[in-house]
């Protein structure tokens, strides 16, 4: 075998040359130079990977101008009530009317006003003669009519030998809101004016 190579040593040259030279010139004749264009490739040849960073930034434009707004969204729809807020502060103020009198064996009114803007909530009597003075009404009235509930108003008879001095309290408070009185409330207020 290696007799052979060193007899034929110069045709299998000849031979490596010419097949050399052959290839040489066909991949010369098929992509000669700068012959590869966007025509050439394929759709989705060249990918990002593909492309040196330093191409890529000089591919980079500048930031283009922002556009303009566009049309307002249509309205939502509303959503769910959402829970009671705690309650706000509430304003108190405790109103003292008096002394008024009442002779032995006679009756008497007294009545504690609350500020404007206020409503009573509540109150009653104080007198000096203990059990002797007997409280026979205790309720509130409105000052005007049909108003809110803003007086406290306190009838007393007087069982006792000597005249006594009683005073009215009333509970007055600020009220968001003030539901009117009821049918058969009003009707018994009607009876206590009405009566001797």
């Amino acid at each position: 075998m290696l007799g052979h190579l060193r007899r034929n040593l110069v045709a299998y040259l000849a031979l490596f040359v010419a097949l050399g030279g052959t290839s040489y010139a066909a991949a010369d004749r098929l992509l000669p130079a700068n012959s590869v264009g966007t025509r050439q490739l394929r759709d989705h040849a060249v990918t990002k990977k593909k492309i040196a960073r330093s191409t890529l930034s000089a591919l980079r434009g500048p930031r283009g101008l922002r556009g303009v707004a566009g049309p307002a969204g249509a309205r939502g729809t509303t959503g769910a009530q959402g829970a009671r807020g705690a309650p706000g502060p509430v304003s108190v103020k405790y109103v003292t009317a008096g002394a008024y009198s009442v002779m032995p064996g006679m009756s008497a009114d007294g009545v504690a006003a609350c500020p404007v803007g206020m409503v009573v909530t509540g109150g009653g009597e104080l007198n000096d003669a203990r059990h002797d003075v007997v409280v026979t009404q205790s309720d509130w009235d409105s000052s005007v009519v049909n108003g809110p509930p803003d007086l406290w108003v306190v009838t007393v008879r007087n069982d006792s030998g000597s005249e006594a001095n009683f005073a009215v309290d009333a509970i007055c408070v600020t009220a968001s809101s003030v539901s009117t009185a009821t049918a058969t409330h009003l009707q018994a207020r009607s009876r206590r004016a009405q009566s001797p």
